[in-house]
């Protein structure tokens, strides 16, 4: 995360895995002024109406939702509810780095189990199973899409981990922050499709879904984060940790993000038309080099995360890059020196000098 701070940004950033930030005037085309937003008022538990459009457009009760600040915040709140020091928490390997940065921080034992490059990002579930028996997990974390391959789950690997989690005695919390942008292929049933947005919390009642509005939507500056519960009492452990941090919420950002959730189709719409034109170009790309590069490739996502073929680390690539003003992200910070994630939900025109570029260092 640091790295992403001070490192990441270039000219043409591939290191960036969130939509191209939102414009106001796209948000809001009749301005702030016309929403009438308030600027104080009592808000200790997240702003009602914004817990409503939450568990409405996922299909459970507002009093299953807990707010937090961003996906990143919401992980933190969710560990932080469930996890003690010394606690056992097992962690998909590779993954998003901030996730063990936060167990670390709040003195969780982690252990991982293996999603790897062969099996297509697969969890490897029988390793799931052993280490679930060994110990005493409190917690496994999962990412859906995954980070950083964007790979997304089969409905039977994410059932089975309900239940195998669930046989333990353990809380599942997963990741869901690219999962809006997937489309209907994020579904596990036919509900999900047609009358809400798919989440994996409906899997059980030991579920948690960590979602925000960052990544698949461009607003990223509202910090609207949130974690699905599989039960109500679950989303007051959440309530009671968040008051260690804050007396209550950002009433104006959340305002402005119930207004996000009136006009979220309009906003889905926009994600599709950057999204899907450099799917395309990326998905070109590698297959064109793919004596240069390995990649488990997703039909639908927002990050990809090819192996170079030819040397040991991406480091040189990404040195290389730099020098053509373009950021990938070297795969050291995921675990796999080989490999680098690249992220192309920015501008059309940003994206496409940026992979030209990357073809460029490439050859």
């Amino acid at each position: 995360m640091r790295w992403a701070k001070e490192h990441a940004a270039a000219r043409y950033n591939l290191a960036n895995s969130g939509l191209l930030p939102c414009t106001l005037d796209e948000l809001a085309p009749e301005g702030l002024e016309a929403l009438r937003l308030p600027l104080n008022g009592h808000n200790p538990d997240g702003h009602p109406p914004l817990l409503e459009a939450i568990a409405a457009r996922y299909g459970v009760p507002p009093g299953q939702v807990a707010v937090a600040q961003g996906a990143s915040g919401a992980n933190f709140l969710a560990f932080a509810a469930l996890v003690e020091p010394g606690d056992e928490v097992l962690v998909e390997q590779p993954t998003y780095e901030p996730l063990l940065a936060a167990l670390t921080l709040l003195g969780a034992r982690i252990r991982r189990f293996p999603r790897r490059f062969e099996d297509g990002y697969r969890p490897d579930l029988d390793t799931l199973r052993s280490e679930l028996a060994q110990g005493r997990p409190r917690l496994v974390v999962l990412t859906d899409p995954h980070n950083p391959s964007g790979v997304l789950l089969p409905p039977e690997d994410l059932q089975e981990a309900a239940r195998l989690t669930a046989a333990a005695g353990a809380h599942l919390l997963i990741d869901e922050v690219y999962l809006d942008a997937c489309g209907p292929e994020a579904s596990l049933d036919s509900a999900a499709s047609s009358d809400r947005a798919a989440s994996r919390v409906h899997l059980g009642p030991h579920l948690l879904a960590t979602n925000s509005l960052t990544k698949s939507y461009g607003l990223s500056g509202l910090r609207c984060g949130w974690v699905l519960c599989g039960t109500a009492t679950l989303a007051t452990r959440l309530r009671h940790a968040n008051d260690a941090m804050a007396a209550g919420g950002p009433l104006p950002t959340e305002a402005l993000a119930v207004h996000a959730f009136e006009v979220l189709p309009r906003l889905a719409e926009r994600a599709r038309t950057l999204i899907d034109p450099s799917l395309a170009r990326v998905h070109a790309l590698l297959e064109e080099h793919a004596d240069r590069l390995d990649c488990v490739v997703p039909p639908h996502s927002m990050t990809v995360f090819p192996r170079l073929r030819r040397e040991p680390t991406s480091d040189g690539l990404h040195d290389r890059l730099r020098q053509l003003e373009t950021s990938i992200v070297p795969g050291r910070f995921f675990e796999d020196p080989r490999a680098f994630r690249l992220g192309f939900v920015r501008g059309p025109e940003e994206v496409a000098q940026g992979l030209e570029n990357l073809v460029r260092c490439l050859r």
